[in-house]
C-alpha cells in the first residue's frame, strides 16, 4: 500500500505546536496534581469540540507532593539537585545525623542504622550486547547513522534502577543521599527519577557527584548534616479519558494511545497527536473507517506503582477497565492494533564535557520505534518514507516487561502494536519554561503525519496482514544473544 503524500484534514503544523504549547502552558503535569487535572479538562474539551464524547477511568492515588529540599552541613548549605520522588517527608527541622558512605548500591544497610546513608550512583552505559537482551534493531532510518552508537548513556536510566529505600527504611536509615556520577548539576537538577517506585516512607535527595569529596569528607569524619523534605501525601483521584470514533466495523477497534502526565514540553506531549489523528479520521467519511477507532489518554505513567497492574505500565489500568472496547470475548470488540505516540519533536542535547554543561547537538534525537512483528515494522518503515526529518530505530521487544513506554501493555496484552517512544537525557527533567526550546515543531509534525499513515493502514488493511505477537522465551533469547 502507497502511504499518501498528505492529508488534507490533518491539523497543520501550526495547530499541532498550539497543542504542545497549550500542554506545556500548565507547567509540570505529575499524575494527579493540579496542573495535571487541568491539562486533562482541556484535552477534554478539545474533543469535544470536533464531536468526540470524553469518557472518564477514574483511579485514586495517594499522591506525594514535594514542598521544599535542603540539605546543609557543618561548612554552609549543600546544593540538591531534586527530591527523590514518593521517597519520604521530614519534620519541619528536617532530619540530622552523621553520614555513612557507601561507593555504590549497598548490600546491606546494617551500619546505616540511625544515621544518614550517602550512596554513589554510577551512570549505567548501556554497550550494545546489553541493548540487544531487551530489544532487536530491525532498521535504522533514513541510514545506518541513526543506530545505537556503541555506548548508550541516559539519566533515566540510571534513575530507572533507584536505590531500595525500603531496605533502608527497615534498616532503621533516617534518611538517603544519593549522588548521581557522570552526570553535569544542570542536567541532573530536577530530575523526576526514578518514576517506577511506590512510596518509601524514608527521605531521600538527588545530589550532584560534584559535591562527592565534600560529602565523603563529611562521613569519614563523623559530622552530621541537616535534610529537609518537606512533603504533603494525600489521597487524591486521577483520570484517564478516551473517545470512541465508529468505524464501518464495530468488532474491530485500533487503539490510538498516549499517557497525559509528566514534567515537561517533552514529557508527554504525545496527547497532540493523538488529537491530531481524532481530528483527521473525525473528519473522513463514515465509509473511509472500517474500523471503530479508540483514542486513549491514560493517566499514572508517573505513579506506575499505583495504577500499573502486574507489571504492566500505567495503560495496562485503562485495559483492564475497558475490556468491552478491545480484548475480543463474547459481546466484546477486538483491538486488532495499537498505536502509541510520545514525545513528539525531541531535538538532542547532551552534556558537554568542556563546559560541563547539556548542549544542543544540531541532531534530532533518535526516535526508538517499536514494532511488534515483521508485518508491522513494513508498515512503519513504509509510511516514514516520505518523513523528511527522521532519524529512527525499529526494534521489536524480546520480552513483555522490557518495552519502554505505554505502548508496552498493549504488546504484554498481544495486541500488535507500533510504538514511538525516544528517551532524550531532559526527559524526566522539571526545566525552565517546560524547555520548550529542545522540541521542534516541524519534526513533531512530520512524525504526526507519518502515524496517520501509519493508522490509515491499520483501519484500512485486511486483518490477515497483521500478523501476531510473537512473544520470546527468555532462554531461547538468551542463546540467541551469547551466540553473537
Amino acid at each position: 500500500m502507497e502511504p499518501p503524500a498528505a492529508f488534507p484534514t490533518l491539523p497543520s503544523k501550526d495547530a499541532c505546536w498550539h497543542w504542545i504549547e497549550q500542554l506545556n502552558s500548565f507547567g509540570p503535569r505529575l499524575t494527579g496534581t493540579p496542573a495535571h487535572e487541568a491539562s486533562l479538562a482541556f484535552l477534554a474539551t478539545e474533543l469535544e469540540k470536533i464531536g468526540l464524547k470524553a469518557e472518564e477511568t477514574v483511579h485514586s492515588i495517594t499522591r506525594w507532593t514535594p514542598e521544599h529540599v535542603s540539605l546543609s552541613g557543618p561548612d554552609g548549605p549543600i546544593p540538591v539537585a531534586a527530591p527523590y520522588p514518593y521517597s519520604g517527608q521530614t519534620p519541619a527541622e528536617g532530619v540530622s545525623a552523621e553520614l555513612v558512605w557507601y561507593d555504590g548500591k549497598p548490600h546491606s544497610f546494617r551500619k546505616a542504622q540511625g544515621k544518614i546513608a550517602v550512596i554513589l550512583l554510577k551512570r549505567i552505559d548501556l554497550t550494545r550486547f546489553l541493548i540487544s537482551l531487551f530489544m532487536k534493531r530491525k532498521n535504522s532510518l533514513p541510514d545506518q547513522s541513526a543506530s545505537f552508537p556503541a555506548r548508550i548513556k541516559t539519566p533515566l536510566l540510571t534513575g530507572l534502577m533507584g536505590v531500595a529505600l525500603d531496605k533502608a527504611r527497615k534498616a532503621g536509615v533516617r534518611g538517603v543521599i544519593c549522588l548521581f556520577e557522570g552526570v553535569s548539576p544542570p542536567q541532573l537538577a530536577g530530575q523526576v527519577v526514578p518514576f517506577t517506585t511506590p512510596y518509601a516512607d524514608l527521605p531521600a535527595l538527588w545530589v550532584s557527584a560534584s559535591e562527592r569529596t565534600r560529602l565523603k569528607a563529611l562521613a569519614t569524619t563523623g559530622q552530621k548534616v541537616t535534610l529537609t523534605l518537606k512533603a504533603t501525601v494525600e489521597p487524591v483521584q486521577t483520570r484517564s479519558l478516551h473517545a470512541v470514533l465508529p468505524g464501518q466495523r464495530q468488532d474491530e477497534t485500533l487503539l490510538i494511545t498516549t499517557h497525559t502526565d509528566g514534567p515537561n514540553a517533552c514529557e508527554e506531549n504525545g496527547a497532540a497527536g493523538v488529537l491530531a489523528l481524532a481530528h483527521y479520521f473525525s473528519g473522513l467519511p463514515l465509509q473511509a473507517r472500517q474500523r471503530t477507532l479508540i483514542f486513549v489518554l491514560a493517566t499514572g505513567h508517573f505513579q506506575i506503582p499505583q495504577i500499573g497492574l502486574k507489571g504492566d505500565q500505567a495503560t495496562s489500568a485503562w485495559l483492564a477497565a475497558n475490556q468491552p472496547l478491545w480484548d475480543g470475548k463474547a459481546g466484546h470488540a477486538r483491538a486488532v492494533a495499537g498505536i502509541t505516540l510520545e514525545h513528539l519533536g525531541c531535538m538532542e542535547w547532551r552534556d558537554n564535557p568542556t563546559t560541563g554543561t547539556p548542549e544542543a547537538t544540531g541532531e534530532l534525537e533518535r526516535d526508538i520505534v517499536y514494532t511488534t512483528n515483521r508485518q508491522f515494522n513494513q508498515i512503519y518503515c513504509q509510511a516514514a518514507r516520505l518523513q523528511t526529518r527522521l532519524r529512527a530505530v525499529t526494534v521489536f521487544p524480546r520480552l513483555k516487561k522490557t518495552m519502554l513506554g505505554e505502548g508496552q501493555p498493549l504488546y504484554s496484552a498481544g495486541i500488535p502494536v507500533i510504538s514511538t517512544c525516544p528517551i532524550p537525557d531532559y526527559l524526566c527533567q522539571i526545566l525552565p519554561g517546560g524547555g520548550l526550546e529542545r522540541l521542534n515543531a516541524e519534526y513533531a509534525s512530520q512524525q504526526i503525519m507519518t502515524f496517520a499513515r501509519v493508522a490509515t493502514a491499520l483501519v484500512t488493511l485486511p486483518k490477515k496482514h497483521f500478523g501476531h505477537v510473537p512473544f520470546s522465551r527468555f532462554r531461547a533469547l538468551l542463546r540467541s544473544v551469547l551466540s553473537r
